[in-house]
């Protein structure tokens, strides 16, 4: 009788290319996906999800590059994960949806080092799990140092607001300090405020640094306020503004006009207060600000009661501003210059990405 062996199979292994390891990495990193989130996730060709039942799918993606959006030495590897995330989620906060997956394309030059690279990715996972959004999947290769994230969020269709909504009377308000984060670019890329290191220029530096989406804010506004239209700042609240009147004007709906209060803007902190250091219009800096991600959303009229105001300041500490109304008989963009209602009609930029 002959006796037999217990044989074992054994698992082929192949040598691991950098992403191969980095990849296995990440996977531990992670973890495997709460049970029932995704069908497939890393590890497969693609990801497999779908949004709960009676909720629509939003998608957005957005890009952070090196000598675009930041110089080197001005962020660190986390500061530049989290803000990569940050910007892209903060379109999903404009359209009032929740983030629910993430898919990450990292560009990354060969001499960064694996503890950079880790440092990086770690900052991308930490601002994600902040924002309750899984990471599914993405792409690791060769080049000069660039993040793209794409999003993918649910919301209920009569839930989404979006950028087309403007009407005639609505109040147009925003969330934090728009123009802060620009003067905080401005100090880190020419020291406007020369040695000086006070509160309001470390906020300043902070909100380009490290800029939160509005989700929670977001889904609060759209339950209690009601917006007709919202987008996130991006480009500055000139450019902003006229995405706005241009998507709305697209529907083919009655012509409107925008009307901002050059003195609300003006009571903005601590913009005013650091304009007032470097002789700038805390309008203009505003105006031509970018990449603060905060809100500006089209509220009907009698819906920011004083009630709703307060409640919002306790529960976020964030301030919300009227800054403009949206009107019918004054097609464009205009400043209100004075308490007379003196009207000037505005022309200018905002950020650039090129």
């Amino acid at each position: 009788m002959v006796e037999k062996k217990n044989r074992k199979t054994k698992k082929l292994t192949v040598d691991k290319s950098i992403e191969g390891r980095r990849i296995d990495w990440i996977s531990r990193l992670l973890g495997p996906p709460p049970a029932g989130e995704l069908s497939l996730g890393i590890g497969d060709d693609a990801a497999v999800w779908k949004p709960r039942r009676g909720y629509r799918a939003v998608l957005t993606v957005d890009s952070q590059s090196e000598g675009t959006h930041f110089l080197p030495g001005w962020l660190s590897p986390e500061e530049i994960g989290r803000r990569a995330v940050s910007s892209s989620i903060s379109d999903l906060a404009a359209m009032n949806a929740r983030p629910a997956l993430v898919l990450v394309s990292l560009l990354l030059e060969s001499e960064r080092t694996e503890s950079y690279f880790r440092k990086l990715y770690r900052g991308i996972a930490a601002a994600c799990e902040d924002y309750g959004a899984l990471i599914a999947g993405g792409n690791i290769s060769r080049g000069p140092l660039s993040i793209t994230v794409t999003c993918i969020g649910e919301a209920r269709e009569s839930d989404i607001t979006s950028r087309d909504g403007l009407r005639n009377g609505d109040e147009l308000w925003v969330t934090g300090t728009p123009g802060l984060a620009n003067l905080g670019l401005l100090h880190l890329r020419d020291r406007i405020f020369g040695g000086s290191s006070s509160p309001e220029i470390r906020q300043a530096v902070a909100a380009f640094k490290k800029p939160r989406a509005r989700i929670v804010e977001a889904a609060a506004l759209g339950r209690g306020w009601l917006p007709h239209a919202a987008i996130d700042l991006s480009d500055g609240l000139y450019k902003d503004l006229l995405h706005l009147l241009n998507s709305s004007s697209n529907q083919g709906g009655p012509e409107v006009g925008i009307v901002l209060d050059k003195q609300a803007i003006e009571t903005l902190q601590p913009l005013g207060k650091l304009c007032s250091k470097v002789n700038r219009s805390p309008c203009q800096a505003a105006l031509e600000g970018g990449e603060d991600y905060e809100l500006l959303l089209a509220i009907p009229p009698g819906r920011a009661t004083t009630a709703r105001r307060r409640a919002f300041d306790r529960k976020f500490d964030l301030p919300m501003t009227r800054i403009g109304t949206v009107t019918s008989d004054q097609p464009g963009l205009w400043l209100k210059t004075d308490s007379s209602g003196s009207l000037k009609q505005l022309t200018g930029n905002g950020f650039e990405h090129f």
